[in-house]
């Protein structure tokens, strides 16, 4: 039997969009998640756009948002997108 957290749960994918080419980003942003205690995966990265898969707790989700928005000091985030939802077959830690 699964304990009900009380949390919503949820997959989200994170668009960060800005100056965030920099190799070290994607790293970065995946051991945050770790930290957080989310399922997260790298789906993209561009010097234009990191995309991310995100999972577990909807408010978790948005720490890790909010951290992405901030990044490093490599990188220049202009704004975080976060959409409900994704397709099975592309998320790989379900």
């Amino acid at each position: 039997m699964v304990e009900d957290s009380g949390f919503p749960f949820g997959i989200r994918r994170l668009r960060i969009l800005g100056s965030v080419g920099p190799a070290d980003f994607p790293a970065w942003a995946l051991r945050h998640a770790r930290r957080l205690g989310l399922g997260c995966a790298i789906v993209s990265h561009r010097d234009d756009c990191l995309e991310l898969l995100a999972s577990g707790p909807d408010a978790l989700i948005e720490a890790l948002a909010l951290g992405c928005s901030l990044g490093p000091q490599s990188v220049m985030v202009d704004r975080v997108e976060t959409s409900v939802g994704t397709d099975e077959t592309t998320f790989p830690f379900a």
